[in-house]
This record gives structure tokens, C-alpha cells and sequence, in this order.
């Protein structure tokens, strides 16, 4: 606002001075001219500043700015032509130097501050022009000029309109149109505009020198202006000679300025279409750049592929071809193409061919006259006058390869190979990444998937075993991976009987936790229907024999604890066999239990049946039991070594005094240390079942042990094991037992 107020002041004293020293007419004293002209220039000196901010803001496109000065010289040219006829003449009295009437005072002062604003404008508007792409030598020869040009006119200061220039003024005129030519030649600008905004721009510029040149024309005439018997001076220097001086000085830069940007535009004009490939390969370096960034999405990502070469103006038509790994075929397939069908490209071409050459060299190919190529079906007409093929290899991978076509032919260039193969490089550094993107998201995906798999199937095992007096039960299971094909399972029969089922489906992961789903459905279905584990492993090998695949199997061992009778009675389906461990006191030691039976789902004849055994043991209070899968005794350790049978009977003979939970603690700790780090290559499971007697006692005498011994006919010690092996079915054929 201050500098508002200031210009304001400066304008109406050198304005009411001027006048009143018209009015008087008599000469004036030098130093009364000088502070006259000084206070003019001031004029012009603040609202440069001033006016900044409002053409710094509208001129950064170039186009725009010129097409502004031309539009505020046509309206000031208009302004000079109309004076005259709405004013009159101005005259200029020759012995005091100053405009001749009152009105001439006025009506120069007002032509005066119109110039000067023009003046700034062009100053401002062509200022972001010169310092596109600025140096510091650029910013020091613009304000050069401005402060040369400044200083040439305030040495005219104390000169009347119509005389001559000092010494000083004409020297520093000299080094300030030294200055002015420097900074005509800044015009980077003009480079990177594409051919259409060129020609805008060359005929702006020729219609600014064109306006520019007649107001310069027009103000040395003296339009508007009677000068009495000297030359014609501008009409704004009856109001201040310096001030006159200044506005010719930005006239003169944009005539100058206008005649170098015209010339500049004429010589790039045929140089446009080289730069604009350029522009368009740099584009299209930038969005591939942009879409293997922050996202990696394929269909765009090919997309942008097939469209950089008609994007960067090198090619007309384009199309990418890529190998597609998951369909299990190497034969490359046209997926994208930019300025053609992408059925027709693949019609034109032997895309299969001509991948495969350029993967083995691992080159550009560069075919001139495509339609003479025996892998090119195309004719004449077609557009595929020449073909430039690149391959898309990255990390030793072949991807495919990118068509580039121009419908002439000899129509790709060194330099255009050269572009395109640098881009292919990089365009098959994206489809890597793209594809590993790809990868690690299935991954995650699957990961998801089995994790939930995973949740699943332990809602398949029992959450809660249960508890029946005189017994107990623990039971753990791990998974080789996510999921798992080992299954066990705990079920109250009614009459205080528990069933518990340990099986182990041939195989690992999705197939055999699916067949182990299966299975918990037959176990919680069939269970109840019968006390004899025989016939149910009978019903569970009809019901699986349909649905289990080929090569497939399941192992299993099923007991029944009948609690009354004090019998544990138990059939394998070619599964581990049971361990038991008896105390000494009961005349112990342990066994591997070992009654036969072929797997599940190996044979749906009679075989099965007629191999199939029970075994029924008679317990004694502090019996354990270990049931468990082949991953538990088939684990190695570090060495290498198998853990074993031998180590699993040893482990559970020492610490069967132990609760079934501690008893099952003792035993994967010990196995854990056995094996060390060595990952588990197959599921494990283990159930433990420990028989405390019916009144849930811990063991009892050893002579109370050999008296019911005797008056059972039961030898005592490892000689008489407390077990019988007998068929679980009386001859092949016959319905299993209820």
C-alpha cells in the first residue's frame, strides 16, 4: 500500500509540476529538470515491483504470454492512433521545453503513464522466457540491462525533450544494448514445444515485431505531437524525457527479443519431430517407471508396454508378446497392442518365430522390408511395412518380445533401435518384477488360505478329551505343514466305553487333510454303531474305498477302553503298533502290540477282513498306552538317525508313573531333543492313554498282582504277555460283530 501511495504521489507532483511550469512558460532550471525526470523514472522504477505478481503469475506458458503482448500492444497502438482525433495536438514550446498549453501537459502525462505500464508488462511478461532454465549468468545479464538502460536515461536528465544526448548517456546506451542482445538469445524455451504450439508460437512472435515496430514507428514521428521547429519527439517526453527513453528501451528489447524467438522458431521447426520422439520416449520411460513403482498391475503394465513406441513416436503400430508359464506353453501370445487389432498382429506375424529368434541372440531384430520375410504374412497395405523386434529378457528369463511396425519401409532407425531396446530392457525388468509381485501375492494368498485350512482342521480334533474314571487321556499332533493328514479322535460309547482312533493318511498337505475330514465324519458317524474296533475299521474301509484317490491309503489303529470289564481292546489298519508299558510290580515291561490289518482303502474285497485282528488286553492299574503316527518314530535326528520304536518304549517305561499329561510332556521333549532343529518332514502325532484301575488306583501290591494272577490261571512276568490276538472277524464274509 505504502509503495501504491508512493507511485501515486510521484505521478500526480511530476504531473501538477509539469502543468504548472506549462502554464507559466518561462525556461526552468536544469536541476528543476532532473528532479522532474527523476521523479518520472522512480515512476517507472516502483511499479515494476509493483506489477510483478500479476504477469509472473499468467506467463509461465509461453504461448500465452505472447499472445498477451500483442493484445496490450494493438490496445496501446490504438490508444495513439485515436489520440489525435478525441485530444489534439500536443505542442511543444521550444524556448522553455515543456508542452506548450495546460492540455498538452495533461495529455502527455497520461500517454506517459500508459507506456510506462505497457512498458512493465512487456518487461515482466518476457522476463520468465529469458530465464527459462536460468543461470547465474542469465539472472546477472537481465538485471544488467534494466540498470544500464536505467542509468543511459537518468544521464539525459537535465536535457530538454528535444536535445541532444550526453556522452555518458550514449556509452552506457551502448553497454545496455550489449546487455539487450545477450539476454534476446534466452530462449530454451522454445525447445521443448511440440511442433503445433511452434507455430503458434512463430506467428505471435511475428505479430509482436510487427505491432511493436509501428509503436515505435508512431512514437518517433512524434503522432500526436508538434515539436515546433525541431524533430518529432515521442508525445510521453513533454512529460519526462528519462521516462520516454525507458519505455523506448523495453520497446526496442521486444522488437529484439521478437525478431530472435521468430528466427529461433523457423530453425527448430524441422528439428520438432525428432524432439517430440525424444519427449515421447522419455514419457514413456516415465510410466512404466510410474507402474513398476509404487504398483505393480499387470494388465496395465502390458498395456504401457505395447503403447511406449506409438507413445514415443517411433513406431505407428505396436504389440507385445509374452510367454504365458502358468498355461504350461511356451508358445508366446499376443496379450497388448497400441495403433493395431491385437488379433491382427498376431495374424500378421509368426509371433512364435520371431520371439524365438531374438531370445536366442538375445538382439534387436530389425527387419526393413517386412513383407519379404517368410514369417511375415502381411502385404503391402497392410501397415507392417518394417518390423523392429525386440526381446524382453531379464535375470535369464525370456518374457516375450515387443513389435514395433511402421507402415514404410527402411522406417526404424539406428537410433531407434537403439531407444526402443533400451526401453524393452527395462520394460522386462518390470514383467519380472511384475511376475514376482504376482508370486509372493499367491503366496500370501495360499499362505491365508492354509493358515485358515489349518484353523480349520484343528476344529476337526477333539477340543476337550473325555475324562472317565479310572483312565486318562492327552494327546498332541503336529503338522509337517499347514495342514496335515495325521487325525485322531476321542468318542464316548455309552456304558462308560471310550473309543480312541490315531490314523495317518498316505501323504502330506491339502489332499490328505481332505481325506482326514472325511474320515472324522465316518469315525463320529460309525463309531456308536458297534463295540468291536474290527468291524468298524470294516465299515470305515467300505465307506473310503470310492472316494480316496489312486495310490491312496490310510493307516489306522482303533481301541475301545471298557472301564467294567477292564479291557482295552484294539485293531490296526496297517498302522504303528500300540506300545504298552506295565509296571514291575505287575509283572512289567512293554510291548509293541502288533495285530494285523491291511490299510484303508487298499482293498475292498474280503482280503481285508480276513486279515484284520483285535487285540484285547487285560489291564492292570498303571498300564500306559502310546498310540501315535509313523511321524513320531520315523524322525532323525541332526546325525541322521531314526528315533525309533526302541526309544519310544524306553522313554515310556521310564516315565510312566507320570499323569497322562506329564507322561505326554516327558515323551515330545525327549523326542525334541532328539531330533534337535531337523525340521519334520511328516506329521506327528501322539495319543497317550493311561489306566489308573477302577477305584483309580496307582498301582497296587505286587503279591495282591500274582495272587489275582494265580486265581486267574495267568502266568505271571514277560513270559505271559497280558494279551490274545484273535481274528476280528470268524471267517471272511461274516457281518461284523455288534
Amino acid at each position: 500500500m505504502l509503495l501504491w501511495v508512493a507511485v501515486a504521489v510521484l505521478y500526480v507532483a511530476v504531473t501538477l509540476s509539469v502543468s504548472g511550469l506549462a502554464l507559466v512558460g518561462a525556461p526552468i532550471a536544469t536541476l528543476t529538470r532532473v528532479a522532474l525526470n527523476v521523479g518520472a523514472v522512480g515512476l517507472g522504477l516502483l511499479l515494476y515491483p509493483l506489477l510483478a505478481p500479476y504477469f509472473d503469475r499468467d506467463t509461465s506458458d509461453p504461448i500465452r504470454a505472447l499472445w498477451t503482448l500483442v493484445l496490450l500492444a494493438i490496445g496501446l497502438l490504438g490508444a495513439f492512433f485515436l489520440q489525435p482525433a478525441l485530444i489534439g495536438t500536443a505542442r511543444l514550446d521550444p524556448v522553455a521545453g515543456l508542452p506548450a498549453s495546460l492540455g498538452a501537459a495533461l495529455d502527455a502525462a497520461l500517454v506517459a503513464l500508459l507506456e510506462t505500464l505497457f512498458a512493465v508488462a512487456l518487461l515482466h511478461t518476457l522476463r520468465p522466457l529469458v530465464l527459462f532454465r536460468r543461470t547465474r549468468r542469465a539472472v546477472r545479464m537481465w538485471a544488467a540491462f534494466l540498470g544500464l538502460a536505467t542509468l543511459a536515461v537518468l544521464a539525459n536528465a537535465g536535457a530538454s525533450p528535444g536535445g541532444s544526448s550526453t556522452w555518458a548517456a550514449i556509452v552506457l546506451t551502448v553497454l545496455a544494448i550489449l546487455a539487450m542482445v545477450y539476454v534476446a538469445f534466452r530462449m530454451a524455451w522454445i525447445v521443448p514445444l511440440p511442433f503445433r504450439r511452434k507455430l503458434a508460437a512463430l506467428a505471435l512472435a511475428l505479430a509482436l515485431i510487427v505491432v511493436l515496430t509501428i509503436l515505435l514507428v508512431q512514437r518517433s514521428v512524434g503522432m500526436g505531437t508538434a515539436a515546433g521547429a525541431g524533430d518529432p519527439i515521442p508525445l510521453s517526453a513533454l512529460f519526462s524525457r528519462s521516462l520516454s527513453e525507458l519505455v523506448s528501451f523495453a520497446l526496442a528489447f521486444g522488437v529484439l527479443y521478437g525478431s530472435t524467438t521468430f528466427l529461433s522458431l523457423l530453425f527448430h521447426l524441422p528439428t520438432s519431430g525428432t524432439y517430440e520422439q525424444r519427449s515421447g520416449e522419455i514419457r514413456a520411460f516415465r510410466a512404466l517407471a510410474e507402474l513398476t513403482g509404487p504398483v505393480l498391475d499387470r494388465p496395465q503394465l502390458v498395456a504401457t508396454i505395447a503403447s511406449a513406441p506409438v507413445t514415443a513416436g517411433i513406431a505407428e503400430a505396436a504389440w507385445l508378446a509374452l510367454v504365458d508359464v502358468q498355461s504350461g506353453s511356451l508358445a508366446p501370445r499376443v496379450v497388448a497392442a497400441e495403433g493395431i487389432a491385437a488379433e491382427r498382429a498376431a495374424h500378421f506375424t509368426d509371433t512364435e518365430a520371431l520371439t524365438a529368434e531374438v531370445a536366442t541372440t538375445r538382439e534387436p531384430l530389425l527387419l526393413g522390408a517386412a513383407t519379404a520375410d517368410h514369417r511375415v504374412r502381411a502385404r503391402p497395405g497392410d501397415g507392417v511395412g518394417s518390423l523392429l523386434v525386440l526381446p524382453l529378457t531379464a535375470g535369464g528369463q525370456a518374457h516375450g518380445a515387443l513389435f514395433a511396425a511402421r507402415a514404410v519401409t527402411d522406417g526404424f532407425e539406428e537410433e531407434d533401435a537403439a531407444a526402443l531396446a533400451t526401453f524393452a530392457g527395462q520394460a522386462a525388468l518390470a514383467l519380472s518384477h511384475a511376475a514376482l509381485f504376482e508370486d509372493a501375492l499367491e503366496k500370501e494368498r495360499l499362505a491365508r488360505e492354509l493358515a485358515l485350512a489349518r484353523e480349520v482342521q484343528q476344529r476337526l480334533l477333539p477340543q476337550h478329551l473325555p475324562q472317565i474314571p479310572g483312565a486318562e487321556l492327552a494327546a498332541a499332533e503336529r503338522p509337517a505343514h499347514e495342514v496335515c493328514g495325521d487325525y485322531y479322535d476321542v468318542v464316548s460309547l455309552g456304558g462308560g466305553c471310550l473309543g480312541v482312533l490315531v490314523a495317518d493318511v498316505a501323504g502330506k498337505g491339502a489332499a490328505a487333510a481332505f481325506y482326514m475330514a472325511e474320515l472324522k465324519g465316518i469315525f463320529q458317524s460309525a463309531a456308536k454303531l458297534t463295540r468291536s474296533p474290527g468291524a468298524f475299521l470294516a465299515q470305515a474301509n467300505e465307506a473310503l474305498t470310492g472316494s480316496l484317490g489312486r495310490h491312496a491309503f490310510i493307516s489306522a489303529v482303533y481301541g475301545i477302553l471298557d472301564p467294567e470289564a477292564g479291557l482295552f481292546t484294539f485293531a490296526r489298519a496297517g498302522h504303528c503298533p500300540v506300545i504298552m508299558a506295565r509296571a514291575p510290580s505287575r509283572g512289567g515291561g512293554h510291548w509293541l502290540l502288533r495285530a494285523g490289518g491291511l490299510g484303508l482303502g487298499l482293498d475292498d474285497g474280503p482280503l481285508f477282513r480276513q486279515t484284520l485282528q483285535e487285540q484285547v488286553v487285560q489291564l492292570a492299574p498303571g498300564d500306559v498306552f502310546a498310540l501315535y503316527s509313523d511321524g513320531l518314530v520315523e524322525a532323525r535326528s541332526d546325525a541322521g538317525e531314526e528315533y525309533g520304536y526302541d526309544r519310544l518304549a524306553d522313554a515310556l517305561c521310564r516315565h510312566r508313573d507320570r499323569d497322562a499329561d506329564g507322561l505326554l510332556t516327558a515323551l515330545l521333549s525327549e523326542h525334541r531333543g532328539f531330533t534337535g532343529d531337523a525340521a519334520y518332514d511328516d506329521d506327528l502325532t501322539l495319543v497317550v492313554l493311561r489306566w489308573n484301575g477302577p477305584d483309580g488306583r496307582n498301582g497296587a501290591p505286587a503279591e495282591e498282582t500274582a495272587r489275582a494272577a494265580v486265581s486267574s490261571g495267568t502266568p505271571t512276568g514277560p513270559a505271559a504277555p497280558p494279551f490274545t490276538v484273535r481274528p476280528a472277524f470268524a471267517e471272511a464274509g461274516s457281518p461284523p460283530a455288534r
